[in-house]
């Protein structure tokens, strides 16, 4: 049965403390979803999506999970501010109408409409967070086991091209695994497709935390 993954989150922490959750700027042209892994572009700073494996310092080179989807900005950080300043460009994410009278460049912006600083959030994979996710191999939906628990494990984005799962087919260590399986979850009765608490590899994730 092919596999149809839900959004990643980030559940609970060893600690107790509130998972850590940055804010970078945004890559120009991205669509990705909220729940996905993200990557820095090495050129200019830009939060984008995880090409698997091929990122980032070391193995992996997972900066976080998003924790909401992107903007698709004309360009990177489009309307970030510089430090001390206001927000500028345009500003907005939805909701401009007509025009402003005598200043040709201005938008009319809905009220309650979102601000975007030209910044997206994510979750950062530190060793205290972990993390929800369905499960699967090579493609399909499969049923997690008590066996399970303690390997380690890569992702893969599913067949639809929405979301990405455990993938218990990347097994190989140093090259395709990011993550390590810390318990079934708790909230699933165990079935094909259903969702692993799993804590990522500090090997596989960026470091951002200095």
């Amino acid at each position: 049965m092919a596999i149809t993954a839900i959004p990643i989150i980030p559940v609970e922490t060893i600690s107790g403390n509130q998972p850590r959750l940055f804010r970078l700027i945004e890559e120009a042209t991205q669509t990705f979803k909220l729940g996905i892994p993200v990557a820095v572009a090495a050129g200019d700073g830009g939060v984008q999506v995880w090409v698997v494996n091929t990122q980032g310092p070391g193995q992996g080179g997972i900066a976080g999970i998003s924790a909401e989807a992107a903007s698709n900005l004309a360009s990177t950080g489009l309307g970030a501010p510089t430090p001390f300043s206001p927000v500028t460009g345009l500003g907005a994410a939805a909701g401009t109408f007509g025009s402003v009278p005598n200043q040709a460049s201005a938008k009319n912006i809905a009220h309650g409409a979102p601000l975007n600083d030209g910044r997206i959030g994510f979750y950062v994979p530190t060793a205290d967070t972990l993390f929800s996710a369905t499960f699967g191999n090579a493609g399909n939906a499969a049923t997690p086991a008590a066996t399970d628990v303690g390997k380690q494990y890569g992702l893969t984005l599913d067949t639809g091209g929405n979301f990405w799962y455990v993938d218990k087919a990347k097994v190989t260590a140093g090259t395709n695994t990011v993550l390590t399986i810390i318990k079934l979850d708790p909230r699933d009765v165990p079935a094909a497709g259903s969702r692993v608490i799993f804590q990522f590899l500090q090997g596989s994730a960026v470091n951002l935390l200095g």
